[in-house]
Order: C-alpha cells, then structure tokens, then sequence
C-alpha cells in the first residue's frame, strides 16, 4: 500500500507555523520553525513501513520527518528520520533506541513479534531560513498487488552506464545506492556528477549512502517525484518499464551463485538499475544496469528472472518528473 500526500494536498493537515506557497509549504513569515501532522491514516494491515518525503532544503534549512503506527490499538512514539538538508548537511541519527512494539532500521520500521500494524500518523518539522516540503508519503508490505499493463519487453536503452567499482570514490564498494541514482537523474535530465550525488546521500548518523528515504530525499531536491515503495510482485517493476520509466531496486543475497552472472553475493544489500525485460526461448530475463562491475561497460547486465526476484527486497526507488 502508497499513501501519498503532495502538493496543494498537503494543507488538509494540520499545519502550525506553515503556509501553502503554490505547490509547496513553507515557513511563515518571521517563523523560524514549524509543524505538519497529519490525521490517523487507517490502513490495511500491514508489517512493515518506510516513509518518504521531498522537499527543498540547503545548509541553512532543514526537515525533519516522523512517523507513528498502531500496533493492536497501541501507538508507538514519533520516530525520526534524522534531520534531512541536501548536499551533506544532513544530520542523521546514530541509534533509532530501543522500541517495545517495533524495530527502527535507516530504511523501514518492523512490528515485533509477529503481529501488525493498522493505522499510520506522519509529522514533518520545517525549520531554518526557507525549507519547503512538497509531498510526504508511507509505503507497507499491505494492499492488492497491480495488474499487468503495457508492453515491459523492452530496454530503455538511454539509461547512462556508471561503475561503483571504476569511480575511484573512496568508498567505492559502498556506494550502490548514489551510483544507481545517479544513472537514474541522468537518465531525467540532471546532469549531477556521482560525487555530487554520494555527498548528499550520505547519512551522516549511520554513515552509510544506502539510506532509503534520503537517496529518494536527494532524488526529490532535484525536482523529482520520490518516493520508496514496497511491491507486491515483480508487476510495479514491469509496469513502469513498460511506461519508460526506469526503477532503482534492492537485492540481498548470501552467495554469488543465487544469481548467475553477479560479480558477488550482496550479503549487505545492495542497490541495481532496472532499465528492461527480455523472453529468450520462454526464459524472462531483467535487463539491469548493475554498478557493481569492474568497468562502465559491464555495467549493463542480464539475470535470469526467477533468479533475480529470489534475492530482491521488493523495494525499489519510484523516480519519475514531478507531477
């Protein structure tokens, strides 16, 4: 299940400090913080959530956003997110502490102890000289999967080829996650260099670049429409090649032969392009854009299909041109 509210939408919360400015909110005048909640959002049940948000911020103008679930008519405490500011200026948490109902990871929040969550409330805090936020928004493991629609055997072919390996970034073998946003903004337009992109990606509190909600943060400071989502089944995925869209999705695994064709296992995660599908001989291949290679030109990949949707999380990051 998405739940998303942008745009004009986001007056319909509760709002102290803030105004709506065309398609944004944004401080009120001598205000130097303010404050969104949204109403109880009811949801299906649901194990696991992870939040999104896009915003305008620099080194002077912050947003910090939480969010609460309801476990069997009991609410959890606000978690934050970090405090989030483009370009390295963000100030992320080193412990998310300890929670008795759930578990707070830099991606996703867990229900403990196999039970469920059913209601969701957000906060978002703006702060500084002229934040602005444009659109808030949850994903769970819950809700109907998507019918197939259109044609996803294809390769969008004008997706650029970029090794985390050949970058020479010092910390080339953690830097999936900003290598595959960055073939994804240049495939948008944005013409961002890799280290750019690994600079405001990087979670200060974890010190990690892996960090879900702030590579879709960065992505929406670009003026892009971000956000993370949880898929049912590989349909989203096909659906949104087949509209020319391309995906950053989140394999694990725990040896390279899960996936025939990887340079490794991916025990600590990590993060791919898709950019198409093929059915050779009745076999479907996914058609990736891989920085883990050793060169810009073994980026492009083929795994076998099966294969693949085996060692994905079923998260991808949904990047497409504002609405």
């Amino acid at each position: 299940m998405d739940w998303i509210c942008e745009n004009k939408k986001l007056s319909n919360n509760e709002l102290t400090g803030l105004e709506l400015e065309g398609d944004f909110l944004r401080l009120k005048k001598d205000m130097d913080e303010g404050f969104l909640v949204t109403p109880i959002i009811e949801t299906e049940k649901f194990s696991e959530i992870t939040p999104s948000w896009n915003s305008r911020t620099d080194e002077n103008s912050f947003v910090e956003v939480f969010i609460q679930v309801r476990v069997e008519n009991q609410w959890t405490d606000f978690v934050s997110y970090g405090v989030w500011s483009t370009d390295g200026f963000n100030k992320g948490i080193k412990e998310h502490g300890n929670h008795e109902l759930i578990r707070v990871t830099e991606d996703r929040i867990f229900i403990k102890d196999n039970k469920l969550a059913d209601a969701v409330r957000m906060k978002a805090v703006l702060t500084g000289k002229n934040p602005k936020l444009k659109l808030i928004a949850f994903s769970t493991d819950s809700g109907e999967d998507e019918e197939l629609e259109g044609n996803c055997y294809r390769i969008i072919e004008n997706v650029p080829t970029i090794s985390q390996l050949a970058s020479c970034h010092k910390d080339s073998h953690s830097i999936c996650s900003p290598t595959s946003l960055t073939m994804t903004l240049k495939f948008h337009g944005k013409n961002l260099s890799l280290d750019e992109v690994t600079k405001g990606t990087f979670d200060t509190g974890s010190e990690l670049y892996g960090n879900w909600p702030q590579n879709t943060a960065y992505a929406g400071e670009q003026g892009m429409r971000a956000y993370t989502k949880k898929c049912k089944s590989i349909n989203p995925v096909k659906n949104l090649i087949a509209k020319g869209i391309p995906v950053v999705a989140s394999v694990v695994s725990k040896n390279k032969e899960q996936l025939d064709g990887a340079i490794s296992a991916f025990p600590s995660g990590h993060l791919m392009v898709v950019v198409g599908f093929q059915n050779v001989c009745g076999t479907e291949y996914i058609v990736v854009n891989d920085p883990a290679a050793n060169s810009d030109e073994e980026v492009r990949k083929m795994y076998n299909l099966d294969q693949w949707v085996k060692v994905w999380r079923h998260y991808i990051y949904l990047i497409k041109n504002e609405e």
